[in-house]
């Protein structure tokens, strides 16, 4: 699949501006501090309202809603049993494992994922399901995700919490309420604030960039956490919900094909990009975040359209 290619050379391209701009002692360590911040409290809230309140509700959408919003919280779940199986098997410390169920549960489902969905169902019916499939992934990304997180960090779960009412849960709730108004934003007020929205996926990869300037690319590809990740990530579980799907199949429930394909397809990519920028901004091992993206974005090349034939061939 050509557009995977495209969209992880893009993702290269953005993330090499950071490292030479890091190379360069351009981006110091208080500079991505900075940059982290922007990131979280500025351009990824706005960026997560403006999707949501300009999401536009239709029959179409609304059909497929229960089979596509059912298995991003399937795929959650078993991600996170997989990752939780997997971070006791490696003896992880309270931070590395909060964060290897983060990176294994959470995918980079926008970015990489709509335009692959877009490019395998033209015409908007691919965008639909992944639209569906994003707002659920991320609501529980910014609340369950960010209790998870913090819990490492603070240790106790009631301290936890407090951390979920932050500017990207606000905006979250906010752009739900918007999604179920009668009228969308005016022009003049989405186009600024989705502008400013959408440069999250630039600047997180400038900032993926620059701690990656501070790896040593050895161990990168040596890293045993990062490839244990990627097989329950990439390759177990979107084969575990190809075939509860193929189960479901049996009991005649007119579950869309295209639905299906594209759930199973967003619970393949790889890890989410703002998990590292989070792990900075927590003070937990950013590097370690940045690896597992690293790695699994470049396996994705692979996974992806071998988990695309699987699902096609096995359901069809």
């Amino acid at each position: 699949m050509e557009i995977v290619a495209e969209q992880i050379i893009i993702l290269t391209i953005i993330g090499l501006v950071g490292f030479i701009g890091a190379k360069a002692k351009i981006l110091t360590t208080e500079g991505n501090k900075s940059l982290s911040r922007l990131i979280l409290k500025i351009t990824l809230p706005l960026l997560i309202f403006t999707t949501f309140a300009n999401t536009k509700l239709s029959f179409e959408l609304l059909s497929g809603l229960p089979y596509v919003v059912g298995t991003a919280v399937l795929s959650i779940i078993i991600l996170f049993g997989l990752g939780s199986f997997s971070a006791k098997l490696q003896r992880l410390n309270s931070e590395n494992t909060a964060l290897h169920r983060a990176s294994t549960m959470f995918g980079n489902i926008a970015f990489l994922g709509f335009p692959i969905l877009d490019a395998i169902f033209p015409g908007g019916e691919g965008l639909i399901y992944a639209s569906i499939f994003q707002l659920t992934h991320d609501a529980i990304m910014w609340t369950f995700g960010l209790f998870i997180l913090n819990k490492s960090v603070q240790n106790q779960s009631k301290e936890s919490w407090k951390h979920i009412i932050n500017p990207a849960t606000v905006s979250l709730f906010t752009g739900l309420v918007f999604l179920f108004l009668p009228f969308q934003l005016p022009k003049i007020l989405y186009e600024p604030l989705h502008g400013i929205g959408h440069s999250t996926i630039y600047l997180s990869m400038i900032y993926t960039g620059a701690i990656l300037n501070k790896t040593n690319f050895k161990s990168v590809i040596l890293n045993y956490r990062s490839y244990i990740l990627c097989f329950n990530k990439l390759l177990l579980c979107p084969i575990i919900i190809t075939f509860v799907f193929l189960f479901l199949s049996r009991f005649n429930l007119g579950i869309p094909h295209k639905a299906i394909i594209c759930a199973i397809m967003q619970t393949a990519m790889p890890c989410m990009i703002i998990i590292s920028v989070l792990a900075e901004e927590l003070e937990l091992n950013s590097k370690q975040s940045v690896e597992n993206i690293f790695i699994s974005s470049i396996l994705s090349i692979l996974t992806l359209p071998l988990i695309y034939f699987l699902a096609d061939l096995i359901l069809d």
